[in-house]
């Protein structure tokens, strides 16, 4: 899992921003929301311009470093990857992941997208590899079976960490092996009016001709009932060559469901799609998952994913009606503001229970910086 997050330098986040999964409190209801004392889930808030999508994008930059997983052209954009303010000549990346009993800490820094400066891996306190133009350290890879490596990169896309893995027979409990199936294993996903944008894990495949090939129609409409409440009958219309044609039914005609379906709808497919493949999906990052939604649907979505324990997830959101405790808790809701996050339970004195009404508390300022 992901126990924290750091960005610097990089698009709206002029200084350093850490995100702490490990700040939980020791509350008895909902403990889904947890797992291995590290957040499994969380929602955060954020006002328009606070840099919800661009933490997204900071956190999967390890994405476009470690695999060849989709990305956003937004990732690659030179002219805005560095923050603006900034007189500094790299952003910079932290993360801490948990791997059992062991803390793995993967550091690097970038002068662009393409151009990591330094890197560096420790494991449990002690060093794995540095790589810090000219005084580079690698005597750490022997506990890896990768000292035979000559390792001499310079500054560019090539990461040292990708290029142990590409050329070791790195063991299942490695910290290599697991940082990159954890990396290869992530997704972000955002749909809005430009359309569907995903960052990381994904088959490439059109969501329709899935549920075609794999024989899910029924259950699509099954499902699209259960969370959205549409009612609604498809079938497949056969053309030689292709998997077919995905309609819905009416009294007199079929019509193309792509053609008739609202913007909701068109998402929840999308959702769908995820929901089949979250048993493979390390971390998500699902952001505005709820802009089209009915807030019954948002709800439902929620619950649905907080039961999958394998899967740790953000929510990013302007819906405050979703800060209930009956859906997570106090140290789940984290609010980004003025490039520092927090959660509802580090933002008071109070204590907080399980009976108090946090959406009340936020619009009243409670969880504002004092």
């Amino acid at each position: 899992m992901l126990r924290k997050f750091a960005v610097e330098n990089f698009k709206n986040f002029k200084d350093r921003t850490e995100i702490d999964f490990t700040a939980i409190h020791n509350y008895s209801f909902n403990p889904q929301c947890v797992k291995d004392n590290v957040l499994n889930k969380s929602i955060l808030l954020g006002r328009n311009g606070s840099g919800k999508t661009n933490l997204g994008f900071a956190i999967f930059d390890i994405v476009m470093t470690l695999t060849n997983n989709a990305i956003n052209t937004k990732q690659t954009d030179v002219g805005s990857y560095l923050n603006g303010d900034s007189d500094k000549e790299y952003a910079v990346f932290e993360y801490e992941f948990q791997q059992n009993d062991r803390i793995l800490r993967y550091t690097y820094r970038k002068a662009d997208p393409r151009a990591i400066t330094f890197e560096e891996l420790i494991v449990d306190g002690e060093l794995i590899f540095r790589r810090n133009s000219g005084s580079d350290e690698y005597a750490g890879l022997a506990g890896l079976s990768a000292d035979h490596l000559r390792i001499n990169i310079q500054d560019g896309t090539l990461s040292v960490l990708r290029y142990i893995f590409a050329n070791t027979m790195q063991s299942p409990d490695s910290p290599i092996t697991f940082i990159m199936d954890f990396v290869s294993h992530m997704l972000y996903f955002k749909s809005d009016t430009q359309g569907d944008t995903f960052i990381g894990y994904g088959k490439g495949e059109s969501i329709h001709d899935y549920i075609i090939n794999n024989g899910l129609v029924d259950d699509f409409q099954e499902k699209l009932k259960e969370f959205a409440g549409i009612d609604a009958e498809f079938d497949v219309v056969e053309i030689p060559g292709t998997p077919g044609l995905l309609v819905q039914k009416f009294k007199n005609k079929q019509l193309r469901f792509d053609a008739v379906s609202s913007t909701g709808t068109a998402v929840f497919s999308m959702f769908y799609y995820l929901y089949k493949h979250l048993g493979e999906v390390r971390f998500l990052f699902m952001d505005d998952f709820d802009a089209f939604y009915h807030y019954e649907m948002s709800e439902k979505m929620i619950r649905f994913i907080s039961e999958m324990k394998n899967c740790q997830t953000i929510f990013t959101t302007h819906n405050i009606s979703l800060l209930r405790n009956d859906l997570l808790r106090p140290d789940c809701c984290l609010v980004l503001k003025d490039e520092r996050i927090k959660s509802f339970s580090d933002s008071t004195d109070r204590e907080l229970r399980q009976g108090h009404n946090l959406e009340k508390m936020y619009r009243n300022g409670e969880f504002d910086e004092k």
